[in-house]
């Protein structure tokens, strides 16, 4: 069963190891690799509503957010598992509204829609590839 932690500083070594992992990073928006000073910075400046995923108390992923804006990030080793989708639908069973910005050639498209995400409309070019606006309408 997927549960989700508040993100703690002890947190952002894990944090970072699935961030900067390229295979992770070709997915985001700001791409660039970040050093454990800098998230530490970060972390104690912004102190971001975030949440480690975990199965069983072992942390899997995280969950991203920036008010109404959300995204997760698995570990590697955990992904193609199902566990996005259960970390989502346990963030999101509360909430009436989320958004969402996604390449549009990212395999994780699929999930959102199954999960109620709807594309806006809304998008712009970063890096060369379209990336595009979806909202969750829920409840």
């Amino acid at each position: 069963m997927v549960t989700l932690k508040p993100l703690t500083e002890n947190d952002l070594p894990f944090l970072l190891e699935v961030r900067n992992d390229e295979s992770t990073r070709q997915f985001l928006e700001h791409d660039s690799k970040f050093t454990l000073k800098e998230a530490l910075k970060w972390f104690r400046d912004g102190q971001p509503e975030w949440f480690i995923i975990e199965i069983n108390r072992t942390s899997i992923g995280y969950i991203r957010t920036n008010g109404d804006e959300v995204g997760c990030d698995i570990h590697p080793n955990f992904r193609r598992r199902g566990y996005a989708k259960m970390a989502y639908e346990l963030y999101l069973q509360d909430k009436d509204y989320a958004s969402l910005w996604v390449f549009e050639d990212n395999f994780a498209i699929k999930l959102y829609k199954k999960l109620g995400f709807i594309p806006t409309g809304n998008s712009r070019i970063v890096r060369d590839r379209n990336y595009i606006k979806m909202e969750y309408n829920g409840k």
